[in-house]
């Protein structure tokens, strides 16, 4: 694993991890926060349905993300865990990116795709 690949996986680490810990803490808000967001579109009676998904889904990311660092430094076992924290990361940005432009929050859809783009970086990375 190279430097540049160890670097993406804190940044994403430090993201997926605020981000599933705000959701855990103030779950009740988090919730009525999705309700009001997406009021006006098919995804607002889903939101009870969906914000589960969603939150276990980034906690998959941290966990693997956790594993993928500690395993470059311990080498704790012979799987590489980046590959599946990057899949994890991904498919979490793209459930979020689908909301907000369900949502025609598009600015909120750009800010994703930031994060998208360091993921795929990530696997061009994890390539070297």
């Amino acid at each position: 694993m190279n430097i540049a690949l160890l670097f993406i996986l804190f940044f994403l680490l430090i993201t997926f991890f605020m981000s599933f810990f705000e959701k855990i803490c103030d779950y009740p808000g988090t919730k009525s926060f999705m309700e009001s967001h997406f009021k006006n579109t098919f995804l607002a009676k889903k939101i009870a349905f969906l914000l589960p998904i969603l939150v276990a889904v980034e906690l998959i990311a941290v966990i693997m993300l956790i594993l993928a660092i500690l395993n470059y430094f311990f080498t704790i076992i012979t799987i590489n865990f980046s590959p599946f924290a990057l899949i994890a990361c991904a498919i979490s940005l793209m459930m979020l990116l689908i909301g907000q432009r369900v949502a025609k929050d598009y600015q909120s859809s750009a800010g994703i795709t930031i994060y998208f783009i360091l993921v795929i970086l990530g696997f061009f990375a994890l390539a070297q």
